[in-house]
C-alpha cells in the first residue's frame, strides 16, 4: 500500500488526538478507583463504556505506533527485501498485540 506522507502525517495526528481523549477519560475514571481491589477493577471493566474506552485507547496507541514505525522503516531501510520482511514482522507483531488486547478485555468484561 503506497500512501503519501501527508496522509500518514494526518493519520498520525488524528490517532494521537483520539489517544489523548481516551487516555484522559481513563485517568479521570480511575481517579477514585481503588486499584488494589480486584473486584472493584473487575466491576469497572464490566461497564461497557469503560471497556470500550480502554479498547479505543489501545487501538489508537497501536495504530499510532504502527504508522510511526512504518515511516521510520521507510526512511531508514533502503534494501527492499529487508524492508518488506521488517514491515511484515512489525504488522504481525501489532496484529498479535491487538488480538491479545481484545481477548483480555473480553475476559475482564464478561
Amino acid at each position: 500500500m503506497n500512501i503519501n506522507y501527508t496522509y500518514k502525517w494526518i493519520l498520525q495526528k488524528v490517532s494521537a488526538i483520539i489517544f489523548l481523549i481516551a487516555l484522559s477519560y481513563s485517568i479521570y475514571s480511575f481517579y477514585n478507583l481503588n486499584l488494589s481491589d480486584f473486584n472493584e477493577i473487575s466491576s469497572w471493566f464490566k461497564n461497557y463504556f469503560n471497556s470500550l474506552s480502554v479498547l479505543i485507547l489501545f487501538i489508537s496507541i497501536f495504530f499510532h505506533s504502527n504508522v510511526g514505525l512504518t515511516s521510520i522503516i521507510d526512511d531508514y531501510f533502503h534494501n527492499q527485501f529487508l524492508k518488506k520482511k521488517i514491515l511484515l514482522i512489525k504488522n504481525f507483531f501489532f496484529t498479535v498485540l491487538l488480538f491479545i488486547t481484545i481477548f483480555s478485555l473480553l475476559s475482564l468484561a464478561f
